[in-house]
């Protein structure tokens, strides 16, 4: 081996060809002085780079991050055979400019040691744009100050926030860069005994994306592509400030398995265009005080279960306005409808209806009475009935009985006439009186006598008096409106709006 170790031939040579099929990390150098320079043309003593042996990289990061030189890296090493010279090692890598023209540049013979494979290398600093600080307008930085963004609307908020911005090249020959072999992929780690804005960490892609750790401490991450997050353990996220999120267009979240709680030690406002809730089993809405409802319309529909509603206090309900002329109504045409109060006061402005088709009931209600059979209408109180009516009061049926236990009095002011189509019987257990100035007896022709037997307000008891009353003595309903919804804060395109889908059925009227 012409000496061996004992007398190892030293050398600088350039990269040639890094393409190790052994994978072993093996690279071909053109050792200067030893090898001829590659020229475009053939001469006899030339040495095409096939020819030359594969040297041996050295790893002084014991396997940690081995690097295999570029082609066009200019490099120190050794012929173990010594100045047999086909057994290379590379100890390192000598960092310069590449000022050697590629070969065949030249005439045949002129030194030309630059491959043609890193001819864009030619006259490019060595040392990266983030500890030269050259070459700022090359690679993602550009892009990444272009695209900071600031002025970010706040959620639900009136404040806005700024992006930070990334780090500058800059000339600090502390920085510490691990970079890809085109420098456009590269990890910085900033010293900040010089200057403490260069107290930083920086990880940049060459699209653009970057993370970034500012020296504030203030973590910032940005992709200009998609981001995953993936964990398949228990992920948890514990923030002492605020945290707030703007999204530009949709947002979902989705619990595969298990349940979902959200607890807020204040208020909660959600604030969108409509708001949809789907419960498969029960919903339950708890609040301390009150529960306000506002909307234009309002629709509550129970497909196979009751509507219940308790209240310790007072139920009340107001409906309609002038321009409205909205009304109340109830719908039970194959159920029962009972009202069971203490007191009762029926008021309209207009006419009062009370209608039956006087059909049999088919029912195996109970309570207050059995009702199967029931037909019609019936008015009932153990004490006081009382009509009263400002002008005319009818009384039309194919049978009319009138029956009082103790005392009837039928008293007009003006005239009293009972007329039958065929016979008409007065018959009394006792003494039958007719008493009048002039009492006629006679086939009918003659006009009845009328007089003032009793006074009918005794019959009526102390019923409270509603002739001249204006408006109702129920209490009127009031509700909490809420403040003006304000607009959507992002325009939207007009769309047609889901109706939903309601069960109607025909209020039966009736006409005056």
């Amino acid at each position: 081996m012409s000496g061996g170790f004992n007398n190892m031939l030293h050398f600088v040579g350039v990269v040639e060809d890094n393409h190790d099929r052994t994978n072993a990390g093996r690279v071909r150098v053109r050792a200067f002085g030893i090898h001829p320079p590659r020229v475009s043309s053939d001469i006899e003593d030339s040495v095409p780079t096939q020819d030359l042996p594969w040297a041996t990289v050295l790893d002084g990061t014991y396997g940690v991050s081995p690097v295999i030189p570029s082609i066009g890296d200019w490099v120190f090493g050794f012929f173990v055979d010594g100045r047999e010279a086909q057994q290379p090692m590379i100890i390192g890598r000598l960092p310069g400019i590449h000022m050697n023209l590629p070969g065949g540049a030249g005439e045949p013979g002129e030194d030309a040691y630059l491959p043609l494979e890193s001819v864009h290398n030619y006259g490019k600093p060595e040392l990266h744009r983030y500890q030269g600080g050259e070459d700022l307008d090359k690679g993602q930085t550009l892009i990444q100050r272009a695209s900071q963004e600031s002025d970010i609307p706040q959620a639900l908020s009136e404040e806005t926030f700024d992006e930070p911005p990334v780090a500058m090249p800059e000339n600090n020959f502390n920085n510490r860069v691990f970079a890809s072999k085109s420098g456009d992929n590269f990890l910085v780690m900033g010293d900040g005994d010089e200057s403490e804005s260069s107290d930083y960490i920086l990880m940049s892609h060459s699209s653009g994306s970057v993370f970034q750790i500012d020296p504030n401490g203030t973590v910032f991450i940005k992709s200009f592509g998609d981001q995953y997050n993936t964990t398949d353990g228990v992920k948890s996220t514990y923030v002492t400030g605020s945290s707030h999120t703007n999204i530009q267009e949709d947002w979902t979240i989705k619990v595969e398995t298990g349940s979902g709680k959200v607890y807020i030690n204040g208020d909660l406002d959600i604030e969108c265009e409509n708001f949809n809730v789907t419960a498969r089993a029960n919903m339950n809405l708890h609040a301390g005080v009150k529960t306000n409802m506002s909307c234009s319309g309002l629709s509550i529909l129970a497909h196979s279960d009751d509507i219940n509603m308790v209240s310790d206090g007072s139920i009340k309900m107001n409906t309609g306005t002038d321009e409205t002329k909205g009304g109340f109504y109830v719908q039970s045409l194959f159920g029962d409808c009972h009202i069971d109060t203490y007191k009762m006061n029926l008021f309209s402005e207009t006419y009062t209806k009370i209608s039956a088709k006087g059909t049999p009931a088919e029912s195996e209600q109970l309570l207050p009475y059995a009702d199967a059979g029931h037909h019609g209408i019936e008015i009932n109180s153990p004490d006081i009935v009382h009509l009263d009516a400002g002008k005319n009061i009818s009384l039309n049926a194919n049978k009319l009985a009138m029956n009082s236990a103790s005392h009837t009095t039928i008293n007009a002011g003006g005239r009293a006439d009972m007329v039958a189509g065929a016979t008409a019987n007065i018959k009394a257990g006792g003494n039958a009186n007719v008493t009048g100035a002039q009492v006629h007896l006679n086939d009918g022709n003659a006009e009845a006598a009328s007089g003032n037997y009793s006074d009918s307000e005794g019959a009526r008891g102390e019923q409270k008096d509603l002739k001249d009353a204006q408006v109702s003595v129920t209490e009127v309903a009031t509700v909490l409106s809420p403040t003006e919804i304000p607009p959507s804060r992002a325009p939207r395109d007009p769309v047609v709006e889901r109706q939903p889908t309601f069960i109607t059925s025909t209020m039966a009227t009736g006409d005056d």
